[in-house]
């Protein structure tokens, strides 16, 4: 078969998919959830934790790209479920071994990291090409999906310092296994009358349009400088008045929250507009965010919103390959963040002209990038 056919075109799909949106939600939280407890338990406020956090975000983040790549290629590969069954495996293993002085035991606890690590790739992966499929253009459901990160992180720390609950962390990813192939399952129901696999986005290309009428390559390199940007903001921003653990727990949930908000008013309004307008609108209240808290979770909820944007502006450039348009945004957030965990912070003064200069420069690589809406 030759071309490409809409799902739309059939009368399928036509409104917000809400239940593989919101299932792939639970299984980000799940999958952070698992990762962070495993890490904070095991090595946060150690000697090694800044490196350990750095490999770990490295090797989870970094590879997406080949990964998308390769789930493209097998579009019959759901990444999802053995991304899962990876991550528990290397959890069970690290929490069995980490603390051993033995060179041969710690080589296991890094192959346990690794497996961890990689599980976290495919599941993101599989959640990203689920929430595209199902979107058939809009963004609601995959900024639904990558908002759910926010709140397992949060969670997974939180529980890391509590004893004798290890076992939540894998009822939960377990409970997710078996969500991610029952949504994956109906979705492949979902065939069209030539009777090819639903994932093969070959065949059936992503409906995205959001892109304005440049250079495909130039686009996907903007695009990717601005998540890049949003990174550095996200992990740089200055928060004196987060000294409690109820204020960092409001900390997620204003980001995460952002992150879903803005596929969601995306869709309503235009994802160009969305992303400018929060752009410029967070700054105000980013440059008074060290010690007014409700400026600051106001900013992070309206930054965040950027990350559905650009991750739809990228499928739109590339809408035979989401898998590989999916990993450009986390390199771009793992490089993005690197300075702050490499570096630190700089001055007040420096934070606040950087947050300004990279905020405006974001808002206008989204006018340069995007189109308006309906054209």
């Amino acid at each position: 078969m030759t071309g490409t056919v809409s799902f739309v075109e059939q009368g399928k799909w036509m409104k917000t998919d809400w239940k593989a949106a919101f299932a792939y939600w639970f299984a980000h939280f799940a999958t952070e959830l698992i990762c962070f407890y495993t890490i904070c338990r095991l090595f946060e406020n150690g000697e090694y934790w800044w490196a350990i956090a750095i490999l770990y975000d490295v090797l989870a983040f970094f590879p997406q790209a080949v990964w998308g790549r390769i789930c493209e290629k097998h579009p019959d590969f759901r990444p999802g479920v053995t991304g899962g069954i990876l991550m528990m495996t290397g959890a069970a293993v690290m929490l069995l071994t980490a603390g051993s002085m033995n060179g041969c035991i710690r080589i296991v606890t890094l192959m346990g990291l690794i497996l961890l690590t990689v599980g976290n790739g495919f599941v993101h992966i599989s959640g990203a090409l689920a929430t595209i499929r199902v979107s058939e253009g809009r963004l609601s459901e995959s900024a639904v999906f990558v908002g759910g990160g926010s709140f397992g992180l949060i969670a997974g720390k939180l529980l890391s310092g509590a004893d004798g609950i290890w076992a939540i962390p894998f009822v939960l990813m377990t409970a997710a296994v078996v969500i991610m192939a029952r949504t994956d399952r109906n979705i492949r129901k979902r065939k069209t009358e030539s009777g090819i696999d639903v994932f093969d986005f070959t065949a059936f290309s992503c409906k995205h349009d959001l892109a304005a009428d440049r250079a495909p390559a130039l686009i996907a390199v903007v695009l990717t400088l601005v998540v890049a940007v949003r990174a550095y903001i996200g992990y740089g921003l200055p928060t004196a008045w987060n000294t409690t653990v109820v204020r960092t727990i409001f900390l997620y949930i204003f980001m995460g929250s952002g992150k879903m908000l803005g596929g969601i008013l995306s869709d309503r309004f235009g994802a160009r507009l969305t992303g400018i307008v929060s752009c410029l609108l967070s700054v105000p209240m980013l440059l008074l965010s060290d010690n007014i808290m409700w400026l600051s979770l106001v900013g992070v909820a309206l930054f965040s919103m950027t990350m559905a944007v650009t991750l739809g502006g990228l499928v739109s450039v590339m809408p035979k390959h989401p898998g590989v348009a999916f990993g450009l945004t986390t390199i771009a957030l793992i490089t993005g963040s690197l300075p702050v965990f490499i570096y630190g912070l700089p001055s007040r003064a420096v934070c606040n002209t950087l947050i300004t200069v990279m905020s405006v420069l974001a808002a206008a690589g989204l006018f340069f990038s995007l189109k308006r809406k309906n054209g």
